[in-house]
């Protein structure tokens, strides 16, 4: 139970601070295009950081790398609050993006070490969004939403604190090395395009909810509708054929996607919103699975999707800024499906041949 507390509460806090991001920058004066470089520069920093820290968890000591981890994000998220334009914003977006990326891949050698079950396990970092989604939703003021997201995160150091220390192998492991990357590349190539595309949608979504007459309450109640779902999914995949599990989930994501097209009242995206659920429960359990099952550097090769879920938020965040601002946000939703379909196709034909 403590290693799924501290899965929830950290992935409370992501959410929790991240849903009102672009709302604020808005209010700060950034632009359309602004708003995607805000959002890119944090998957930027907790792609670098998130890539040399799942290396560091084969090597390192587990505890005290996740230890370490937490301190830097509790300390991280209350710096949010000082942001008083678009590019301080973006420096602490940053800085913040550098703290999360230390300590995944180290919790998640917990679970392995602990021989918990993946999924049931990821299912907390769901439920742990949904939380933070209505969190947001009740608190409304963005310093109280920092504050309170360093308080979780603060809770989740010191309930780390008291884990036993676990037995993993330890290697010798290349910083600079992308055997693993292309050991495994029909993973994570699909996956980096499908989030790509997601995170496009996600940069403007909150603004497209505006556009439709929601407000921030349901904006954010809205979106945990999607991670409540996935907590309840997520921990029925257990034994499943986890590469079949991953193809549907691309098809999925590109048929939810579209389905946000026609809505003119805001509360029409619900159901898109359960497909959506779907769809990630499948390509996260899946995925994650797969490269847990099939390499030997179980940390980097699972910890790497923290990093290609970061690098995706970037060039997703840049794409969902860049086509709003000149196309609007019917095309992005356009993109975002085009994008997912496309790593179903790269996966039908690769998955099973070359991971």
């Amino acid at each position: 139970m403590k290693l799924d507390a501290i899965q929830f509460f950290t992935n409370t806090s992501m959410m929790l601070s991240m849903v009102f991001i672009p709302l604020l920058a808005e209010d700060l004066g950034a632009s359309y295009m602004q708003i995607g470089i805000i959002m890119s520069v944090y998957g930027l920093c907790l792609g670098v950081s998130s890539y040399m820290f799942s290396k560091a968890a084969d090597a390192w000591n587990i505890k005290r790398l996740l230890l370490a981890g937490l301190a830097c994000s509790a300390a991280a998220y209350l710096l949010q609050a000082f942001a008083d334009d678009p590019l301080t914003l973006g420096l602490a977006r940053g800085l913040l993006g550098i703290a999360i990326g230390m300590y995944p891949a180290a919790l998640i050698m917990h679970v392995y070490g602990m021989k918990r079950s993946i999924s049931k396990f990821i299912s907390f970092c769901a439920l742990g969004w949904a939380a933070g989604f209505l969190g947001a939703a009740i608190i409304g003021d963005y310093d109280l939403i920092f504050a309170a997201s360093s308080a979780l995160v603060a809770l989740s150091f010191v309930i780390a604190l008291t884990l036993p220390e676990v037995k993993v192998k330890r290697l010798n492991v290349s910083y600079l090395s992308l055997d693993t990357v292309r050991a495994n590349w029909a993973v994570y190539v699909p996956f980096l395009l499908r989030h790509a595309g997601a995170t496009a949608v996600w940069t403007i979504f909150p603004l497209y909810m505006a556009s439709l007459g929601s407000d921030k309450f349901w904006i954010a109640a809205i979106y945990a509708i999607n991670p409540l779902m996935q907590f309840f999914m997520m921990r029925r995949l257990d034994g499943k054929d986890m590469v079949s599990i991953v193809k549907y989930g691309y098809l999925v994501s590109s048929i939810a996607f579209l389905s946000f097209i026609p809505p003119t009242i805001f509360y029409y995206v619900l159901p898109g919103m359960v497909l959506i659920a779907l769809s990630w429960s499948f390509l996260y359990v899946g995925s994650t699975e797969l490269l847990l099952r099939r390499n030997e550097d179980k940390a980097a090769s699972a910890g790497l999707i923290t990093t290609v879920i970061s690098l995706a938020s970037v060039a997703g965040s840049l794409i969902g800024g860049a086509v709003s601002q000149y196309h609007g946000f019917v095309a992005v939703l356009v993109v975002g499906a085009v994008m997912c379909f496309a790593g179903f196709l790269i996966s039908a034909k690769y998955l099973t041949r070359t991971c």
